[in-house]
């Protein structure tokens, strides 16, 4: 079933693999660099931490955008096919709503990793601060 639903989902489900794939990756890196510890001296370590949640915030957007295209594209295949019974059309919507699910679920994944990350590099920068 997950396999299926995955390949439902078409091509967007690309950018959505993509964007999952670097917010781990980003969240595994700025995670070694914050355990680490000199991390707060580091600019760079908040900029890879903000880029965890750019990139589910890319998630999201290209979710919504993959759902936009598919009701699109089922709408006019429903114009071309004349009639089409509610539940086919529905069928469709429910598909072109999972882009919209797992760019929403990837966003919530960022947002939380994003949070815990930059709670930490917070309380080592206000630990270097107080030892300085």
């Amino acid at each position: 079933m997950i396999a299926q639903t995955w390949m439902d989902m078409g091509f967007i489900r690309l950018p959505l693999t993509l964007s999952l794939v670097v917010v781990v990756v980003l969240a595994v890196w700025s995670t070694s660099q914050l355990v680490r510890g000199d991390a707060s001296a580091d600019p760079s370590t908040k900029a890879w931490i903000d880029a965890v949640l750019f990139w589910g915030v890319f998630a999201g957007v290209t979710g919504v955008l993959g759902t936009l295209v598919g009701i699109i594209v089922g709408a006019q295949a429903i114009e071309a096919a004349g009639e089409v019974s509610s539940a086919l059309a529905w069928g469709g919507v429910k598909v072109a709503l999972l882009s919209s699910v797992f760019g929403g679920l990837i966003l919530g994944l960022a947002a939380l990793l994003w949070f815990a990350l930059q709670l930490s590099w917070r309380l080592l920068a206000a630990e270097s601060e107080a030892h300085a």
